[in-house]
């Protein structure tokens, strides 16, 4: 018999829920059937000529838990035919896609819980295969990852302020590279591009167009020639801005090199204590705790050029901190 009440549980408008068929102490099954008596030709558009001809097997469809238990419904796969067409087909649920076993409803779900778990552990939770959910879940991070590109690109295009990032990784360090670019000022990544040399850049912005659609108030990236080049050719009105990261790897490495030669010079106690203790010239001295720092002064004592040098790159590191960049 109908239940209203469980229609409203349910909360499905396109069915009813004809009877309960089974119940036990781990699931539910509600037999249901459509509320409307056509359903329009997927040719004409029309369901003015469109008849029953009777039902194929019962669908059985997992949708999402209810009172703790696992709710399954059992919908008949009615067999529809057009006069005008002549075309058959079987009806179409709008809560479950065409020969899905799974609900909408229940696969959002499983793949919201995947989505702050691990998909082992969400599809022991709602008790199906995990690699049925594993490919769920791909589809799912497939359209996601391109709603949220689009997004992004959307927010860079009409952004007025916009500040681009560039730089590059390395996928095998040494030999192979690829250049991200990311919106910096709304904190996305635009786009990943295939290496870092100049002909390789140029033709990443000559088969995208929506790359030089931007209007890019300021450019930060490292010091690399082709990088600044690049950027040159595609926004010359930009401000192109070397970022502090490699500034200050560049600082580094130019007092490391200092003192390099002047270790030579020293005696060989000298030259072995700041060899093994060249690393306490890298950090803001301030940062360092006591003990740290005493050893800091006793190996700039060695040399005046290498305490000015030390002091050149402490003086960098206050200018960056006042300016915040």
């Amino acid at each position: 018999m109908h239940n209203q009440y469980t229609d409203l549980l349910i909360h499905l408008p396109e069915v009813n829920v004809q009877q309960i068929v089974e119940i036990d102490e781990q699931t539910i099954h509600l037999q249901i059937v459509p509320t409307s008596r056509k359903q329009a030709c997927p040719i004409c558009r029309s369901d003015r000529s469109v008849i029953r001809k009777g039902s194929n097997q019962t669908r059985k469809i997992r949708h999402t838990d209810a009172f703790g238990k696992i709710v399954y419904f059992l919908a008949p796969a009615i067999r529809l035919f057009c006069k005008n067409c002549q075309a058959g087909f079987v009806w179409q649920y709008s809560f479950v896609r065409p020969g899905r076993r799974y609900s909408t409803a229940f696969e959002q779900q499983a793949i919201r819980t995947a989505s702050v778990s691990t998909v082992k552990q969400s599809a022991e939770i709602h008790h199906i295969p995990a690699s049925t959910l594993q490919t769920k879940h791909q589809q799912w991070l497939s359209v996601e990852n391109e709603r949220l590109r689009q997004l992004a690109w959307n927010d860079a295009l009409s952004s007025s302020h916009l500040v681009l990032g560039i730089d590059d990784f390395a996928i095998r360090k040494g030999h192979t590279y690829n250049t991200g670019i990311h919106n910096l000022r709304g904190e996305t990544l635009l786009d990943i591009l295939p290496g870092r040399k100049l002909d390789e850049l140029r033709e990443y912005a000559r088969k995208h167009p929506e790359f030089l659609a931007l209007r890019p108030k300021a450019v930060v990236m490292d010091l690399a020639p082709y990088y600044h080049a690049w950027i040159q050719e595609c926004f010359p009105g930009a401000l192109r801005v070397a970022d502090r990261f490699h500034v200050t790897r560049y600082v580094i490495d130019a007092l490391q090199a200092v003192r390099k030669d002047i270790q030579g010079s020293l005696s060989a106690r000298a030259r072995a204590n700041l060899k093994a203790k060249h690393r306490l010239l890298n950090p803001q001295a301030a940062s360092l705790p006591p003990e740290k720092q005493r050893e800091l002064q006793e190996i700039l004592s060695y040399a005046s050029l290498l305490r000015q040098v030390h002091a050149w790159k402490e003086a960098w590191r206050m200018v960056r901190r006042c300016t915040g960049r």
